[in-house]
């Protein structure tokens, strides 16, 4: 029997039955808590090392808190610089090696796309050969080099020195270690031929400079106004990892016996002050991280303002 037209429906009809997730929803939000604990597990894996660190080296001996350690890094030395001497002098090498590298692989890098593709096979396996030969043979190697210059052994006192060893001697002085840079841009060929050349392929360098050169602009107009600013996050990332690569090797220049970069002061400090040695890598570990956040803020692209 069909319901009247006075017939109204009551409030258990109007009742909606509630909606169950969807399948997507669930694995969306077991996802979103998934990736949270990930993040808080590798926050505390990386952090707490350091927030131990760092309250190890605030501690007192009365249990209070003093920033003593902190004041002795700036005063100790090992003999032949201190703290500031030491950061001084690895940022002006590694200022050096990050000029002299992108001064060779960026011209390289355009030639082999630009002009020369054929040869792009032979100029990857040539960067890849630093990863191939331990630091160790290099120095060797170097080492060789400065036995076979200089002058033999027992020679007079006025015997004349070739012009290769005056080259060489003035490259090794520890006043200006150009020697040092020289051997990091090697190190560094790997890490900035492959930063250059994705940004390379990224911007189609190939159209880019064919429309500059139909509308008359030269080669080095094409380079420094047309190319260089597109390849500005490539520059940046080679420029990162020399510097990340300088801060951080010990082997050269332990071996060479140079006693001024921080890796080498850092590894002979005299100081026997547990808190002295905690701080120093501390501080040293906080300082190349505001370095490196400020070479990533160099990469930070503007937003494009919009014409009215």
């Amino acid at each position: 029997m069909t319901a009247g037209l006075g017939d109204v429906a009551g409030p258990a009809d109007l009742a909606v039955t509630p909606r169950r997730p969807s399948a997507a929803a669930r694995r969306s939000r077991n996802g979103r808590y998934g990736r949270w604990l990930i993040l808080t597990v590798a926050g505390i894996y990386f952090l707490g090392p350091l927030i131990a660190a760092i309250a190890f080296t605030l501690k007192d001996s009365q249990g209070g808190i003093t920033f003593t350690a902190y004041r002795d890094i700036f005063t100790t030395s090992n003999g032949q610089t201190t703290l500031g001497g030491a950061l001084v002098y690895s940022l002006l090498i590694s200022a050096v090696t990050i000029v002299i590298t992108l001064g060779l692989m960026l011209p390289t890098q355009l030639l082999v796309h630009l002009r020369l593709p054929g040869w792009r096979p032979f100029v990857e396996t040539l960067t890849l050969l630093p990863l191939v030969f331990p630091p160790i043979v290099l120095v060797v190697g170097v080492s060789n080099v400065y036995a076979w210059a200089a002058p033999p052994t027992g020679a007079a006192a006025g015997t004349q020195e070739s012009a290769i060893f005056h080259v060489l001697r003035f490259l090794r002085e520890d006043s200006h270690p150009l020697l040092l840079a020289l051997l990091y841009v090697i190190l560094a060929m790997p890490f900035t031929y492959r930063a250059l050349d994705s940004g390379i392929r990224a911007i189609d360098a190939q159209t880019l400079s064919e429309a500059a050169r139909n509308l008359g602009a030269g080669w080095f107009t094409v380079l420094f106004r047309v190319l260089m600013p597109c390849l500005r996050t490539a520059l940046v990332n080679a420029a990162f990892l020399c510097f990340a690569l300088v801060m951080g090797e010990f082997t050269i220049a332990a071996i060479l016996l140079y006693t001024r970069p921080f890796p080498v002061w850092l590894a002979q400090l005299p100081t026997t002050s547990g808190q002295v040695q905690a701080a120093i890598s501390v501080f040293s570990l906080l300082l190349v991280e505001v370095i490196l956040l400020v070479l990533g803020a160099l990469n930070v692209r503007r937003p494009a303002s919009r014409k009215e």
